[in-house]
């Protein structure tokens, strides 16, 4: 996933208004979520899931809506996660490992490793020097068949199985920029049974009912806390 925080648009695009309506109501499995890393002060951006439904090219995408209706760069035009950015680039991944964790319990359904895992903006795209853009990830499934992918880990970091019980907070690799990925961070996404794309935040152009155990404020992220 090509994050444009990464570079600053060619041209400025006319702001838009949010579209009336993107809600999409999912029957929703007993799910919250915490947030799906450990450490917050890491991190120093949220892009969120785009809920306006015209797609764009070129400069238009950054024309955008975020679940409060919010523009760029709190999402970009056709984004289906929630990207949360390592404060520090490079230079904070290559001091420290950073763990993601599992949101809530679940089953390992599909894992990838092994793959390069810096990936970096450039002003013709994503360059993965000269190596496959491929992500390393692991996607869990949850009670309802809900299932959370976590995307762009860090080369040979993915610490599960295919088929292992998973409880929430537990460690499933570390932060990386692999795949199509501008810069290090973590690309969290709730899909559905059938493979819909649900944004977690509740908000006017998202669900009523959030699927945090704690949203938190929107300038911040998500609780840490695992529900009971």
């Amino acid at each position: 996933m090509w994050i444009l925080l990464a570079c600053t648009p060619e041209k400025t695009v006319e702001s838009q208004a949010p579209p009336e309506s993107t809600v999409v109501e999912v029957a929703r499995a007993p799910l919250q979520f915490r947030f799906p890393l450990p450490d917050p002060t890491l991190f120093n951006q949220t892009v969120g899931v785009d809920h306006d439904p015209a797609d764009y090219d070129g400069a238009g995408e950054i024309i955008c809506s975020d679940y409060l209706g919010r523009q760029f760069p709190w999402c970009y035009d056709g984004h289906d996660g929630s990207d949360y950015l390592l404060a520090g680039g490079f230079d904070t991944m290559d001091s420290q490992d950073t763990p993601i964790l599992s949101a809530a319990d679940g089953v390992v359904v599909e894992t990838d490793d092994g793959h390069y895992d810096r990936c970096h903006a450039t002003t013709e795209g994503v360059d993965c020097d000269g190596n496959p853009m491929q992500a390393n990830f692991v996607i869990l499934e949850h009670e309802g068949g809900f299932r959370t992918k976590y995307w762009h880990m860090k080369k040979d970091s993915v610490a599960v199985t295919v088929g292992q019980a998973i409880t929430c907070g537990d460690m499933l690799g570390l932060v990386g920029s692999s795949g199509n990925s501008s810069m290090p961070h973590l690309h969290f996404e709730l899909e559905d049974a059938t493979g819909l794309v649900i944004d977690p935040y509740a908000g006017p152009l998202s669900q009523a009912e959030t699927w945090w155990l704690d949203q938190g404020d929107p300038e911040a992220f998500p609780g840490l806390q695992c529900a009971d």
